[in-house]
């Protein structure tokens, strides 16, 4: 992977290699949303190596999407993954939390958009759940500590539906080799693109160390050719021998890049021990009765997304 360089609006500073105190720039909340005039997918060329091309049809129709947050003001990606709850969706931490706070006030899930469209209508948050790693970080966009970069989103049912029944849903899985195909996914905003249709890369993504000047600890990213912009921030990272089709297993999250690479956590132990928590605290049963999250797994949003 070669050396990514400073870009406006979005950098990574990491070079192959151990990238200590090295930058990464979250590519989700400041993207405000509705800014862009809708362009049909259609009418694009086939992209060229690491350069996102459309996404039309299949799973990720329905089960990838954008998330709105910030009292929608910004726009970040996400996707339902397969849980018992059968409501979660898995996207990037700072989309959800940043700045020291809560950021899920009015967010709603728009899986489908295309060009003004909502084939499936929106769906409300419920509640999110971050790594106390990325919590401790506090990091800012502009330095985005990207190893511990997701969160999952509690869904709320719709008209006593849950989000899975309607949408399915992509599998997650909890480990990759050092090197792994995938296909990445999200709605990119800036630049060449306008967040009005779901985009992808495919290709080999390799893990690489990460570190920040302020972390206690070296972590790992998995790191891909490809050049997704604002917007994309939370979208899938797609493994299986059908990722190029928008169907497979979840192994990491769009985090931060530039116009030429982008960097996921790469889902482990950690990322699992929060998904468990999520999912067993968003089982609904008669009457309600949801487990509480356990804070040294994952810290929990206020429902409704009131700070």
């Amino acid at each position: 992977m070669a050396a990514v360089v400073s870009v406006a609006l979005a950098a990574v500073l990491w070079s192959s290699g151990a990238p200590q105190g090295g930058r990464v720039v979250g590519l989700g909340s400041v993207m405000p949303w509705g800014s862009a005039d809708p362009r049909s997918p259609l009418q694009e060329s086939p992209p060229v190596r690491g350069q996102a091309g459309p996404i039309v049809g299949g799973l990720s129709a329905s089960s990838v999407g954008v998330l709105v947050v910030d009292g929608g003001r910004h726009q970040c990606s996400a996707t339902v993954v397969a849980s018992k709850s059968r409501r979660l969706l898995a996207t990037a931490a700072h989309c959800v939390w940043l700045d020291g706070g809560w950021r899920i006030d009015g967010a709603t899930f728009i899986p489908g958009y295309a060009a003004g469209e909502e084939p499936h209508g929106r769906w409300a948050v419920d509640t999110a759940y971050v790594p106390p790693a990325w919590q401790d970080a506090n990091s800012p966009i502009e330095d985005v500590a990207a190893a511990t970069d997701f969160a999952f989103v509690s869904l709320l049912p719709r008209d006593g539906v849950l989000p899975e029944q309607t949408l399915g849903a992509q599998g997650i899985r909890w480990s990759t080799p050092d090197t792994v195909q995938v296909a990445t996914l999200g709605y990119p905003s800036l630049g060449s693109y306008d967040g009005q249709s779901l985009r992808g890369c495919t290709g080999q993504a390799a893990v690489e160390p990460f570190a920040r000047a302020t972390a206690p600890a070296p972590g790992e990213v998995l790191a891909l050719d490809c050049d997704m912009t604002e917007g994309a921030s939370g979208g899938p990272w797609l493994a299986g021998p059908d990722a190029a089709s928008g169907r497979g297993q979840v192994v990491g999250v769009v985090s931060g890049g530039d116009d030429t690479a982008l960097v996921s956590p790469r889902f482990g132990p950690m990322a699992r021990g929060v998904y468990d928590a999520a999912d067993s605290a968003s089982q609904i049963s008669s009457p309600p009765a949801p487990a509480p999250a356990d804070p040294k797994s994952a810290q929990i949003a206020p429902r409704g997304g009131r700070n």
